[in-house]
């Protein structure tokens, strides 16, 4: 191999494996959001008595740690406890409970919801419920709501579903590509499901794919055969 075919096939190799740790440590996934713009943010119906809104999401990595809204208090916030509540579809038991004072909510200000971390939480649909069971009308909670533009989920207040989505955030303890792949792999025997085999199995492929490269920049730096 000449000097600028091993310097080409190196430099192949050098921005492959920058990538490959740029996709497994530096990019984050799995932290479902809604977000809209500020335009489009309107408030949700009343939370009040047995009327309670709740919001359906699905988590894209493992790890679930907490869970944000948004109080909309103008005109008046609630004067009762706030209880939130968070279920999953697949269990039958509440995976946390917290009741809020109404002092704890600032107008338009995200609240943060530490919750027991929910290990096995990837592509499992979760419910926030959120209830002033004390308050009577007038006397409730709204929260900042946007148009239906989160797909994973659904927004309800008591028995009827309501146009729109809850905007929201979430928090987990294994959002990067590695931390996906480590949830992924636990059904695999012990040795393959090992952080060093997936740095073993990620050389051999970027050696067999040096090989490769290296042989069609060699194979293109021959001279061509004299057929004369």
């Amino acid at each position: 191999m000449t000097t600028r075919a091993a310097v080409t096939v190196g430099a192949i190799v050098a921005v492959a494996l920058a990538l490959e740790t740029w996709l497994l440590v530096g990019r984050r996934s799995g932290e479902p959001s809604y977000r809209p713009a500020a335009a489009v943010i309107v408030p949700s119906l009343e939370a009040a008595g047995a009327e309670a809104i709740t919001q359906s999401f699905v988590p894209g990595a493992d790890g679930l740690a907490a869970i944000s809204f948004v109080p909309i208090l103008r005109g008046g916030g609630p004067r009762t406890p706030i209880d939130l509540r968070l279920d999953a579809e697949d269990s039958d038991v509440p995976l946390a409970h917290r009741r809020l004072r109404p002092e704890e909510l600032s107008d338009g200000v995200p609240f943060w919801w530490e919750v027991p971390r929910v290990e096995r939480a990837a592509a499992r649909v979760f419910i926030l419920r959120i209830a002033v069971p004390d308050a009577v009308r007038g006397e409730g909670l709204r929260l900042a709501t946007g148009p239906p533009a989160y797909r994973w989920g659904d927004l309800r207040v008591g028995a009827r579903g309501q146009w729109g989505d809850l905007v929201f955030e979430t928090r987990a303890t294994r959002v990067h590509v590695l931390d996906t792949l480590r949830a992924l792999r636990r059904e695999v025997p012990w040795p393959l499901r090992t952080d060093a085999a997936l740095v073993i199995g990620l050389l051999l492929m970027n050696l067999a794919a040096a090989a490769v490269i290296g042989h069609l920049v060699d194979g293109r730096g021959e001279p061509a055969e004299d057929r004369s």
